[in-house]
């Protein structure tokens, strides 16, 4: 997926171009609809009126040249989006769009920017590697818990529950504990989990009232449970594969989430919240691409960037919740705090569920 991102990003970056390195010649028929060109394009197909029967390294050289000259749209659209917040979507929705890149373009080429920085400096500091739930450690790192010493700890939480004078916050404490440890019973000395103790576990552990049906259905979570857990080396990989999906799916939920924050304004409508979330997500891409690169080059200030990387978008976000529905200054504050509350859950969620869910489906 990341290289389709890749290349309709590519194809956007090529479209901004204005085509001037095509030579015209006006006042000729068009090729495709027979119509007099006046200008560079056609005013009835809009087709570039160039002749691209020229030799082969002439015409590579041209479509080169016409990818990477841009032209003034881009150098409107950057400053203003980026530090003018809403302005220049308050004015594209007002219908002055034609001095600006168009939102989509602008958002595929603010994604292609975010992803390929994440990849580089992933592979480069190993980011996307040693991805590993431990259910009991506190480094992160997997541990063999079946050990002797893991096997002396059971039994001494197990006597310890036996006291009947153990007071409620000790006995609590130890159930956790055992809890824990109760993992470890499960878990085989390769990493992998032992499916019959599991079955075992989950069967001593059922209510009275369960049904053979619910116990297999319980069996059958557990155990594609127990696959995302054998399989948690992969879980960066995986991240990596699904993250360019995420700002595509997450879109509609944030449009979806502005619908329901101004359902009682007038004259607002689903189109509106789509350019809006498309501009804010251009911004968190390219905020979020120059603070990569900031913290791949000065690794110690990773946790002041990031403090003050969520303070620029609260302080944005809500700038432009101002300039572009025209409200309030405490309905935009509360606005914005809403946003960004159910808006880092569901997307928390969403990169979770679709990263368990490929694991299940492969």
């Amino acid at each position: 997926m990341e290289h389709e991102v890749e290349v309709a990003g590519a194809a956007s970056f090529g479209a901004l171009a204005p085509g001037s390195h095509h030579p015209v010649q006006s006042g000729l028929p068009c090729a495709n609809c027979g119509a007099i060109v006046t200008d560079r394009f056609c005013s009835t197909c809009g087709q570039l009126a160039s002749d691209f029967h020229r030799p082969f390294w002439e015409l590579i050289s041209g479509s080169l040249a016409d990818m990477f000259s841009l032209d003034g749209r881009l150098l409107r659209t950057l400053p203003m989006l980026m530090f003018r917040p809403g302005r220049m979507t308050r004015n594209y929705l007002d219908g002055k769009r034609a001095r600006y890149v168009p939102p989509f373009r602008m958002f595929l080429l603010a994604s292609l920017l975010f992803f390929l920085t994440v990849f580089t400096a992933g592979d480069e500091f190993g980011w996307f590697e040693g991805w590993k739930f431990d259910p009991q450690g506190e480094s992160g790192l997997s541990m063999n818990l079946t050990t002797p010493a893991d096997r002396a700890a059971i039994e001494d939480i197990k006597a310890q529950l036996d006291d009947p004078g153990l007071d409620a916050e000790t006995r609590a404490a130890a159930e956790r504990a055992a809890a824990g440890v109760l993992f470890s019973e499960i878990l085989l000395p390769d990493g992998t989990v032992d499916r019959d103790a599991l079955h075992a576990l989950i069967r001593d552990r059922a209510d009275e009232a369960a049904t053979p049906a619910d116990i297999e259905m319980s069996f059958k979570a557990a155990d594609q449970a127990a696959t995302v857990y054998e399989n948690q080396d992969r879980f960066g990989a995986r991240l990596r594969q699904w993250a360019p999906r995420f700002s595509l799916l997450f879109l509609p939920v944030l449009s979806l989430l502005l619908t329901l924050l101004f359902v009682w304004q007038r004259k607002v409508y689903l189109y509106d919240h789509l350019i809006v979330g498309l501009h804010f997500q251009t911004f968190l891409y390219l905020l979020g691409t120059t603070l990569l690169l900031l913290a791949a080059f000065v690794p110690q200030s990773a946790g002041w960037l990031a403090g003050g990387g969520f303070l620029v978008i609260f302080s944005y976000l809500y700038r432009m919740l101002r300039v572009t529905y025209r409200s309030g200054r405490v309905m935009s504050a509360l606005r914005t705090t809403i946003l960004l509350f159910i808006g880092m859950i569901l997307l928390a969620m969403l990169a979770v569920g679709l990263v368990v869910l490929s694991f299940l489906l492969t």
